[in-house]
């Protein structure tokens, strides 16, 4: 898991943030910061123990740009997604000289945020299990999102994409419920996502054994899938 602290003032977003990044399993949300003097505080007392931000560029007495300027003095290494209502050139250009991950404009949707994970997730793995950087791993450093299936973070089912971080949450949520017989409607409204995802992502996990589909023919219209999560390789 990768330790992920969150630098925003708005409580409301700061809260909506902590809900929907805390829905990744790749993430382990370590804090959250009103200031991006706190934060940088933290973060030179703990240099090894943060893997990625979520940061906001409107931010009390120091912005995000500056805040930015400041970590890099000393920390090279750590991923920024950030995700703010800024959407004037002179910012995105200046963020993107620091070395983002990726810029997600507010609002934001939760679908948008999944991609922003998974490249994240794409360049952790390619960092950390390279040795020799060849021009193909150097173009995989520099496009992600275009090697998400090179690196692992997603695979294909017929023609459909399944999202390696979208696929481990509903993943997650079924073996929570393990035994349980749930409608789409139900697993969709717990994973607040909508039910044509939801319904691909159980149909793989289905393909793969995992997951139990049968039809309820008592609800007195037309027959309701229900699904059961049985666990890998049963």
């Amino acid at each position: 898991m990768y330790n992920t602290i969150i630098v925003e003032d708005d409580l409301m977003v700061c809260s909506i943030l902590t809900k929907q990044l805390g829905r990744f399993p790749q993430l382990a949300l370590t804090g959250s910061f009103r200031r991006c003097t706190d934060a940088l505080e933290y973060i030179t007392g703990h240099p090894d123990d943060t893997e990625l931000i979520v940061l906001d560029y409107y931010m009390p007495g120091m912005n995000g740009i500056e805040f930015l300027s400041e970590l890099r003095r000393t920390n090279t290494d750590v991923q920024v997604i950030m995700i703010t209502s800024a959407d004037e050139y002179s910012v995105i250009r200046s963020a993107m000289c620091y070395g983002l991950c990726d810029y997600i404009l507010k609002p934001f949707n939760s679908a948008r945020l999944e991609k922003a994970v998974a490249k994240f997730c794409t360049v952790m793995k390619l960092k950390n299990d390279t040795h020799v950087w060849t021009q193909d791993k150097i173009d995989m450093l520099l496009c992600p999102h275009k090697h998400y299936n090179t690196e692992g973070e997603t695979a294909k089912l017929g023609t459909s994409k399944i999202n390696a971080a979208t696929l481990s949450l509903v993943r997650s949520y079924m073996e929570k419920h393990a035994g349980s017989k749930m409608p789409l409607s139900e697993i969709s409204r717990g994973l607040e996502l909508s039910t044509v995802t939801v319904r691909r992502y159980l149909k793989h996990l289905n393909s793969l054994g995992e997951v139990d589909i049968t039809l309820d023919c008592k609800t007195g219209g037309r027959p309701s899938e229900i699904f059961e999560y049985k666990g890998a390789g049963e």
